[in-house]
Parts: structure tokens; C-alpha cells; sequence
């Protein structure tokens, strides 16, 4: 009964925060990138996505610095302005669903690890973007890259509610 009540609570909490503009979903139909932004720090989501992976069991594998990449290259190529004030990508899988995806046919292997980029554009210092890519298997997948947009979208709904 506590669990129930403990997830309608979490449930209320999303949407009030989605009514009020704190978070926000694009995605067209067409598209094959997810973005969620919601107001707050960068380090404190950051933070709150990678207790969401782990806390689902899952091992995260890397973690990308793009930021600091990006920051660090740009005069090269001659940008002198940023793109974001901060940005990470984490990777992961499942290993239970990257077991599927390879019995539906060894070529999926491509699709893991799956990424969470989490960024701050320098134009919008108090929001943080999460965004994922929708993967696209081989033939007879779809209910696999079903469970892997399923997985993806409740680790960033962990992490922002």
C-alpha cells in the first residue's frame, strides 16, 4: 500500500512539474532524438541520473566529458563561444536486454551501449537537457527497442520527478 501510495505521489509530482514548465518533452514522430529539459542544476541532475542507472541495477560503462572536449578543441576550429556550459554522456546496458537484441540478430550489437546526454546550453543556464537516441534494430526488434525506450525514458522519469 505505501509503494502505491509512494508512486501515485511521484506520478502527481510529474505532472504538476510538466503543467508548471519545469519539465518539458519534445519529440516529433519523425525524430529520432528525445529531449527532456527541466529546471534546475547541472550537477544535481547529472547526479540524480546516475543514481537512476545504477539504481536500476545497471552498470554505467563510461562517461563522456563532452563538454570539457568541446571546450577545450573549439579555439582550434576556430568557435570561441560554447555551445554548453557543462555536458556528460553516460553510457550503459542491460544486460538482459542486450542479450535479446543479439539473439534477434548478432548485427544489433551496434546498439549498445545505450547514452544519456546531460547538458546545459549556454543560452539557458537554468535549464538541464536529457536526451537519448532512439535506436533502430534490425527487422523483427521492435519490441526490444520498445523495452530499450522503456528503460531509458524511466531512468530520466527517476531522475526528474
Amino acid at each position: 500500500m505505501r509503494a502505491a501510495i509512494k508512486h501515485i505521489t511521484v506520478l502527481l509530482l510529474i505532472v504538476q512539474a510538466m503543467t508548471t514548465g519545469l519539465i518539458q518533452q519534445t519529440h516529433a514522430a519523425e525524430d529520432t532524438i528525445v529531449t527532456t529539459r527541466v529546471e534546475g542544476d547541472f550537477v544535481d541532475v547529472s547526479a540524480n541520473i546516475r543514481a537512476a542507472i545504477i539504481g536500476k541495477g545497471i552498470n554505467i560503462a563510461n562517461t563522456l566529458p563532452a563538454s570539457e572536449m568541446l571546450h577545450r578543441t573549439g579555439p582550434a576550429f576556430g568557435y570561441n563561444n560554447d555551445v554548453y556550459l557543462d555536458a556528460i554522456t553516460y553510457e550503459f546496458c542491460s544486460a538482459s536486454i542486450s542479450h535479446k537484441l543479439a539473439r534477434a540478430h548478432p548485427d544489433n550489437i551496434v546498439l549498445c551501449p545505450f547514452t544519456i546526454s546531460v547538458y546545459v546550453v549556454s543560452d539557458e543556464p537554468g535549464y538541464v537537457r536529457l536526451s537519448y537516441r532512439i535506436p533502430t534494430g534490425k527487422p523483427g526488434t521492435e519490441e526490444i527497442i520498445k523495452e530499450i525506450v522503456d528503460l531509458i525514458q524511466s531512468i530520466i522519469d527517476d531522475a526528474t520527478w
